[in-house]
């Protein structure tokens, strides 16, 4: 292989790309930016600006006045270079695959406007991130917001131009509006803002590190304390590479400062918050990652389920919500396919709660849905003006929570789990500690998704490779393997210490306490505390429910679970939602009891029929977990009567409450329950009356307001009808509009280029000692020289005046006479003399000349005598 191919390829993958979109008033921007961006320094510059489709375009020219870079147009296949600038050319979309750009036409029949900033920016991170830079200067419309939008979820630096220097501030409002901006400057100040974030060096001094370590440390324990996540299980590497990324987009030196300013402006913590959180989401991302997962999974989970079942699947990490989305459309697909109704149930977590806001609103931009078929948009989207609503039905599957992976326990009886792409920002021990978790939510035969990129480590022994090149594996194992780590780590003590107040103060850590020997101390016990666990939830936990006081179910053991259904209802966990029915009136008069100030263990015998048709009789013990007046926790023991279980061996002090059989239901317990359904009535009448007085109220203003309405309603109708039309008028006329500013400004700068060569040229004449007059073919003069205005006294307004009227007075050479020869004959005519006492030379030489109506000859007459024009 020749070896400058090498070394230039080599080169291209340091190659710093700035990628520059400009519309209206763009031109004098770029001007700006490109005087002070440097020539030589190897980066290359691609310009994108919105181009009328049949105007030629001077950029090339009016750009090469301003910098010695080599100027190119983009063409398809070309690779970039450095120091050199690409622009576009009309009718054309330009996008980067790599370090190469692919280029594509317009299609005639596609809705304007056309974005074709979006369109670039949207694949700048195919060549990476830390040496690609996005710029927006002036222009009106949003092009380039949501392709930086894009950019910048992947960790791209984005700068604007102030909007108070913009000549057109909408596209630098939109990316602002936006919040994807890192930088406002102006446009001349943008090359050095650049430099600077490339050449940050590294910090060689030792003290230096040392002091460097402390920062960030400090500045992570400010993000946990302030957002509840702990970013020490990330890559230390990626981590401090996204902290030292905020530190010199804000200008700052050091780290120590940044911990500073951090620490007294709370925008700036979550600004750095939002850039650790790498939410990269789309629809149908890895097409063909989506096409083995329906195909080898959901198609087999579909066929496998029976009327009865319900399949849960879970997305950690779901950003704002496209992977949860897609794997719901092509689970109902593989349902209608296979022609059965089956439930299902997608829960779709992250720790970022405005992600999940967006995402629980089911509605996206176009943008979002470029990579989804028509067919699919119309199934299962509702398209509102420029955005998509998700079929209401399809946003029932899912459930949107707030959840974090790496401390929260996982779900249970999970047939799939997608994660992709989240793994490699963990270190190792994290990745373990999280699929371990994986592994003990997912069924037997369960699948599992990663990232192209991700691995199982260790664990790779309990599952089935299905497809290795979009790591698609199915569990094998019979075993719950849940890391040692997960029980250490991950257990809130906090919420923990609500269910036992009394252990809870104990293990509180003191004020001034250092977390690192408890940590370890937890570390060093952990097996022997586990095991103590065990033996004291076999001991003591029979089959039981722990409830809140307001009827909240917290946790159950044991065989209760067989009487719980979350399958048909995960958001909401009370007693009505999720417990047997035929628990609801043992519970309810339990719950009575003690609102009364009643503390004996309340127990009753119950029948349960179960939906599979088998009945189990149960015993049902309900008592408070403590002696407070209004205790906060219930405890509901269930014992099967009919298989003769016997409780574990209690402690001898623990007799059974007194007073209290295993029976049905006593005439004392429809006493409290009807003393109570009285007091509900009876709220219940004083409600209905109140809103009896405000319903007459209402129905007195609705009449009135319901013809009002009826009216407005016609005109809104209307007024939305022209507000449409309007609203495509109006991106038609702000594209034409962009072009034609763009087209003026190009003309203004001509006429300034032609006034500047005017100018040069009277210099030149006068250096020359020459006189210069043009005439047209009928002998009108078109333009006359400086010097020929002083000596022969013409003034501005003699042109277009015939040469007979207002010709030099020479005795020797008749001016129209010799004009009018050469016009005939073709031949140039020279005369001689003299003129105010000095030698003059005339001399009439034929031109051809291009008008409106053809080519057509004129005349120049050369004025020589440097006597005459000294």
């Amino acid at each position: 292989m020749d070896n400058s191919e090498t070394d230039g390829e080599s080169q291209d993958t340091r190659l710093t790309l700035v990628a520059i979109g400009a519309s209206a008033g763009g031109l004098e921007p770029l001007e700006d930016f490109f005087k002070a961006a440097p020539a030589d320094a190897g980066w290359c510059f691609v310009v994108i600006q919105h181009l009328s489709p049949d105007y030629r375009s001077m950029m090339h020219e009016l750009l090469a006045r301003q910098t010695r870079l080599e100027i190119r147009h983009i063409e398809d296949g070309s690779r970039l270079r450095a120091n050199t600038v690409y622009l576009n050319q009309p009718n054309t979309n330009a996008e980067l695959d790599g370090d190469v750009f692919r280029v594509r036409s317009n299609v005639d029949d596609r809705p304007l406007p056309h974005l074709p900033i979006d369109g670039l920016f949207r694949t700048l991170a195919s060549r990476g991130v830390d040496r690609t830079f996005a710029v927006i200067l002036s222009g009106s419309g949003s092009d380039g917001s949501r392709g930086a939008q894009e950019f910048h979820k992947l960790g791209g630096t984005v700068l604007v131009q102030s909007p108070q220097e913009a000549g057109f501030s909408s596209m630098p409002r939109a990316a602002l509006t936006a919040g994807v901006v890192d930088r406002v400057l102006g446009a001349a100040e943008m090359p050095q803002a650049i430099r600077l974030h490339i050449d940050s060096g590294v910090y060689t001094d030792a003290r230096q590190e040392a002091e460097d370590s402390r920062a960030e440390s400090a500045i992570l324990g400010l993000l946990e304390r302030q957002h509840h996540v702990d970013f020490s299980a990330y890559k230390a590497a990626n981590v401090l590479r996204r902290i030292e990324r905020r530190q010199k987009l804000r200008g700052i030196a050091t780290l120590s400062s940044y911990l500073e300013f951090v620490q007294d402006n709370a925008s700036a913590l979550d600004e750095l918050y939002q850039d650790l959180l790498i939410g990269v989401t789309q629809f149908y991302r890895d097409p063909d990652a989506i096409t083995v997962l329906r195909k080898k999974a959901l198609e087999e989970m579909v066929a496998n389920s029976t009327e009865e079942s319900s399949l849960r699947i879970w997305v950690p990490a779901c950003a704002s919500g496209e992977e949860a989305y897609t794997i719901a459309i092509e689970l109902s697909e593989a349902l209608a396919a296979a022609g059965v109704e089956r439930r299902f149930r997608i829960i779709a977590t992250d720790v970022h709660r405005g992600s999940l806001d967006m995402a629980s609103s089911g509605i996206f931009p176009e943008s979002a849905l470029e990579g989804v078929s028509q067919d699919i948009r119309d199934r299962y989207f509702t398209r509102h003006r420029d955005r998509y609503v998700v079929d209401p039905v399809l946003r029932q599957k899912i459930v949107f929570s707030v959840h974090d992976l790496l401390s929260d326990p996982p779900f249970m009886q999970l047939d799939l789990i997608s994660c992709r792409n989240l793994l490699i920002y963990l270190n190792e021990e994290a990745q373990l500690r999280v699929i371990s978790m994986f592994l003990f939510g997912l069924r037997k035969a369960g699948f599992l998704l990663l990232g192209p990129s991700e691995s199982l480590g260790r664990y790779a022994d309990e599952f089935e490779v299905i497809n290795g090149r979009w790591r698609l594996f199915r569990n094998t194992s019979d075993r719950r393997v849940l890391d040692r780590s997960v029980l250490a780590n991950s257990v809130n003590l906090t919420s923990r210490s609500e269910l036992v107040p009394n252990l809870s103060s104990r293990l509180q850590r003191k004020p001034g306490m250092s977390r690192q020997p408890a940590i370890a101390a937890t570390v060093r016990d952990r097996d022997t505390l586990v095991s103590s666990y065990d033996a004291l939830l076999k001991r003591y936990a029979p089959s039981s429910i722990l409830l809140a006081a307001d009827g909240a179910v917290l946790a159950w053991f044991g065989q209760a679970g067989t009487y719980v259904d979350t399958m048909n209802n995960l958001a909401e966990w009370t007693v009505e939602d999720i417990v047997h029915p035929d628990l609801h009136f043992p519970i309810n008069v339990a719950m009575e009891r003690f609102r009364h100030g009643l503390r004996e263990a309340y127990v009753r015998s119950v029948m349960l029929e179960l939906p599979s048709g088998e009945k189990h009789q149960l015993a049902v013990t309900i008592e408070p977990l403590d002696m407070s007046p209004r205790p906060r926790f219930l405890l509901i023991g269930l014992k099967r009567e009919d298989l003769g279980e016997t409780e574990p061996a209690a402690p001898q002090d623990s007799a059974p409450p007194p007073g209290n059989t295993a029976g049905g239901p006593t005439r004392e317990d429809h006493i409290f329950l009807s003393r109570r359904i009285q007091e509900l009535e009876r709220d219940l009448r004083l409600t209905e009356e109140t809103l009896q007085n405000v319903t007459e109220r209402l129905e007195a203003s609705g009449e009135e307001l319901q013809a009002s309405n009826e009216e407005l309603q016609a005109s809104n109708e209307e007024l939305q009808a022209s507000n449409e039309e309007l609203q495509s008028s109006n991106e038609e006329l702000h594209a034409v509009n962009e072009e034609l500013v763009s087209v003026s400004s190009e003309h203004e700068r001509q006429i300034e280029m032609l006034s500047e060569l005017n100018r040069d040229t009277e210099v030149v004449l006068r250096l020359l000692k020459t006189g210069v007059i043009v005439l047209d073919s009928q002998l009108r003069i078109r333009r006359f020289s400086q010097l020929i205005g002083r000596v022969f006294q013409m003034e501005a307004h003699d042109v277009q005046r015939s040469l007979d009227v207002v010709s030099p007075r020479l005795d020797f050479a008749d001016l129209a006479g010799m004009a009018r020869q050469v016009i005939e004959t073709g031949e140039p005519v020279v005369r001689s003399g003299t003129y105010g006492g000095h030698d003059l030379e005339v001399r009439a030489h034929p031109f051809d000349r291009i008008e409106d109506d053809g080519r057509t000859r004129g005349v120049a007459v050369l004025f020589t005598g440097a006597g005459v024009f000294s």
